[in-house]
């Protein structure tokens, strides 16, 4: 979980006209190799170098075969990648501490739920040892209750020996497994965001460059623009869903560990002039991974990432309405007959000037489309660098605790 698909940063060659080009360049941009390769068979020589990265994908590293067995460390990424170091978590695996958290608190829950039987059956026989003390019955058939209930006592109290137990490793593997691969975590999203944010600038030079230089060549027919159209159209749409889908697998993952740690803990009932606060984990202490998964949670709903999502929608509509009235123009051209030169080429420089003013839409809506997203790059920063300040002052408090006032 969460050990992403690796990332090469190379280079890559691009020209632009006030046309094709910037079209041709346009997939550039975006996040995927197959676009890349795909743009290359257009492009000019003697050209500005452009940012691009190519992703591959990264073999999942294998979680125990117990789940309840103790060592998660040693797990390795076997990727066989020559161009990207293999991706390996300092403080161990974090899929198979998932996997033996979720394996502990199941059988916590088993034991629970047993231990919840036996209280039941030993609250049934003390009522019936009541009645049969009141109904002044025999002493062998008392004595024989009574050592049933003895039996159950011992049974429970075996259960809640049991419980304790478990409950007591399942905190020693969130604070001494899963606190610093939480920790690690935040730490390369910091690092992942700053290079998503000079990632995004590129693109924003990129794009700029692609649409404002003017040339008189290299410019592309009919065909070719709408296959790359089509392709731009493609790699957007894959790219808003990648986003949407990245973004809520993300919050929920977040919301899931904030939820199973609030529900670990007995809130307190504090109540100032007969008002409850609502617990904080800074205002008792709590162990930092409490203060981390809760700012974590606020956090990433506050990302501007609906407005990442409504500017991508609406330049795919932008590019929907080019391609469409290309159609249009290149259905009118073939209707013209071959003898009306003077009107076919005054039907010419018309939809020359419609493409143009079409095209310059296109590069507003993208253009807008980066600026959203170096903005959330800048929002998702400065969350997880507050993040990780806040995780480490909690972690301070926590080992140098100062004593309660009354």
């Amino acid at each position: 979980m969460f050990e992403a698909n690796k990332i090469r940063v190379g280079y890559a060659e691009a020209k632009g006209s006030s046309s094709s080009d910037f079209l041709a360049a346009c997939p550039l941009v975006l996040c995927r190799g197959k676009s890349v390769h795909a743009a290359n068979e257009f492009q000019p020589q003697n050209v500005p170098k452009v940012i691009v990265w190519n992703r591959t994908t990264s073999s999942q590293s294998s979680s125990s075969r117990n789940p309840l067995a103790t060592g998660s460390k040693d797990d390795t990424d076997d990727s066989g990648n020559e161009c990207v170091e293999d991706f390996c978590m300092i403080s161990g695996n974090h899929s198979s501490t998932l996997d033996r958290l979720y394996a502990w608190e199941r059988k916590l829950y088993d034991e629970v739920k047993a231990s919840e039987v036996i209280r039941k059956e030993y609250e049934k026989k003390c009522d019936h040892l009541r009645h049969q003390f009141a109904k002044d019955l025999s002493a062998h058939v008392i004595d024989k209750t009574r050592a049933v209930i003895k039996d159950l006592h011992s049974r429970i109290t075996v259960a809640l020996q049991a419980v304790d137990s478990i409950a007591k490793r399942i905190e020693k593997m969130r604070d001494e497994e899963l606190q610093p691969q939480l920790t690690e975590l935040i730490t390369a999203f910091i690092r992942m965001w700053k290079a998503m944010l000079e990632c995004h600038h590129a693109q924003y030079i990129t794009i700029s460059l692609a649409y404002h230089a003017k040339t008189s060549s290299g410019t592309f027919g009919g065909e070719t623009r709408k296959q790359i159209m089509a392709q731009l159209q493609y790699e957007f749409e894959c790219f808003g869903l990648s986003f949407a889908d990245w973004m809520n697998s993300l919050t929920s993952y977040v919301e899931a560990l904030n939820s199973w740690l609030q529900s670990c803990i007995l809130q307190p009932r504090e109540r100032t002039r007969g008002s409850r606060r609502p617990f904080s984990p800074r205002r008792v202490v709590a162990p930092p991974i409490f203060v981390l998964c809760r700012d974590w949670s606020a956090g990433i709903k506050a990302l501007p990432s609906e407005e990442v999502s409504d500017a991508i929608k609406n330049f795919l509509s932008d590019l929907q309405q080019l391609m469409k009235q290309q159609q249009q123009i290149e259905e009118k051209k073939e209707t013209v007959s071959e003898s009306n030169g003077e009107l076919l080429q005054g039907k010419n420089e018309y939809a020359n000037d419609e493409k143009s003013g079409n095209l310059s839409s296109i590069h507003t809506s993208l253009t807008r489309v980066l600026d959203k997203l170096t903005k959330f790059s800048e929002a998702s920063l400065k969350l997880y660098e507050d993040i990780r300040q806040k995780n480490e002052a909690a972690r301070v408090a926590y080992l140098n605790p100062r004593p309660l006032r009354h």
